[in-house]
């Protein structure tokens, strides 16, 4: 791997911000849109439907993938392909009966007994695709995925017990003989019976192959597997309230302002942003995600979910803007500063006209996602965009040869509207 420490001198890549306190808990969204794509909705949920807090609604063909909960006392506005809207309602006492009848699952004590705990979690909403893997060693990224990102410090040196939780957790589910912690040498961390290995707090350290080629010293080695602290939190949640997980955290952050936050899932883009007083101007941007990993929004009533790490605003000229169909200048700037040795030039270029089998041949499998190539491009191109675009297509190719793909049917409802 090439020294990208020395290359990105940008102090807002340092990924250690001594943020320590408590999260803060969002208020109750007055409106929530859950992401349902490719979900089976349960029978009865239907349009004009009241729903309670960790009420199920959906439940995922995968195995790995959390069953879908409601968040709020609310009524069901909508359903389309992809979401189920709701707005909310004062609780009835009907409501409030069915959610105080929601029963108490006493995960850390299946855990104890040696019961399968991937079907019971995912039940309970959770994602367990990174939590039971068969490896060797398993390392917990306890790094902030992104800068700007500061929720990864208070849940290793504040939410003690949660994380903890998670990790006892995260033990009875892996396979692994050796489970890791990475985290930065600045935070000291000492946990009596985890072993804690120091890595560096400099973007793009925390992408999840680059910390295993820190952990190891190897590049993809065998038998190594990696869970997001992100990840370990949701366990612990799960394990600490004994209900259905139905929030998560992100950072809300603009310029002159951020901090972390426990919000329902569901919650929207614009209700988050006025809730942490964050005022939206003509020009300014808004990011889902990380700043330099995330996707840019274009509308206020888009959502998070589970999976979500932030929402960022950019404002007005704090950034180059994109201007027409801004054509690779052949630079080099993203060829050098690629940390998986990949040419993003070529790969977003392919990308553009549709040469899509090109991507293929150029590695474009081996692309870590880190945003560093669109960062450095001086045409302003989206190149990580582009590259994205051609590992879906890819994908999707894959998928279709192999005849694993099948668009997922309407329900009658649905064809209905």
């Amino acid at each position: 791997m090439k020294d990208l420490f020395t290359m990105l001198p940008d102090p807002r890549f340092y990924l250690v911000s001594n943020v320590r306190e408590r999260f803060g808990v969002a208020r109750t969204p007055s409106y929530i849109r859950l992401n349902r794509e490719d979900f089976v909705l349960d029978e009865g949920v239907r349009k004009k439907m009241q729903i309670h807090p960790y009420m199920h609604l959906a439940t995922h063909p995968s195995p790995l993938k959390g069953d879908l909960f409601a968040p709020i006392y609310g009524e069901i506005t909508d359903i389309t392909e992809r979401s189920i809207f709701a707005r909310s309602i004062a609780p009835t006492p009907e409501l409030e009966a069915a959610c105080a009848a929601v029963p108490q699952t006493d995960i850390l004590a299946f855990a104890e007994r040696g019961a399968d705990l991937a079907p019971r979690l995912k039940a309970l909403g959770l994602n367990t695709k990174s939590l039971g893997q068969d490896c060797e060693m398993l390392v917990v990224n306890g790094l902030n995925p992104d800068p700007g990102v500061t929720w990864a410090e208070p849940m290793l040196l504040t939410h003690t017990k949660t994380f903890l939780a998670g990790i006892t957790m995260l033990r009875r589910l892996s396979r692994a003989k050796r489970i890791v912690l990475a985290a930065p040498a600045e935070l000291k961390l000492k946990y009596h019976d985890i072993e804690v290995v120091t890595v560096p707090a400099q973007y793009p350290a925390s992408v999840n192959a680059l910390v295993i080629k820190a952990v190891t010293g190897k590049e993809r080695p065998e038998g190594v597997g990696i869970v997001g602290i992100h990840n370990v939190w949701s366990l612990g949640r799960v394990a600490m309230t004994q209900k259905p997980l139905i929030e998560s955290v992100i950072t809300i952050g603009g310029k002159d302002f951020s901090s972390n936050y426990i919000v329902r899932d569901g919650s929207t883009v614009g209700e988050l942003l006025d809730f942490a007083g964050i005022r939206l101007n003509s020009g300014d941007t808004l990011v889902r995600g990380g700043p330099l990993r995330g996707e840019s929004i274009e509308k206020l009533d888009r959502s998070v979910t589970k999976g979500s790490t932030g929402v960022f605003l950019v404002e007005k000229g704090s950034i180059p803007p994109m201007e027409g169909h801004s054509p690779c200048v052949s630079c080099g700037s993203c060829v050098a500063i690629c940390p998986a040795r990949l040419r993003p030039d070529m790969l977003s270029r392919y990308a553009e006209f549709s040469l899509y089998s090109r991507c293929h041949e150029q590695y474009i499998s081996s692309c870590l996602e880190c945003g560093l190539c669109g960062y450095v491009c001086i045409a302003r191109r989206p190149v990580l965009q582009y590259i994205r675009l051609a590992k879906a297509k890819l994908g999707l190719g894959m998928l279709k040869a192999d005849g694993l793909y099948a668009p997922q049917p309407k329900s009658t409802e649905e064809a209905a509207s």
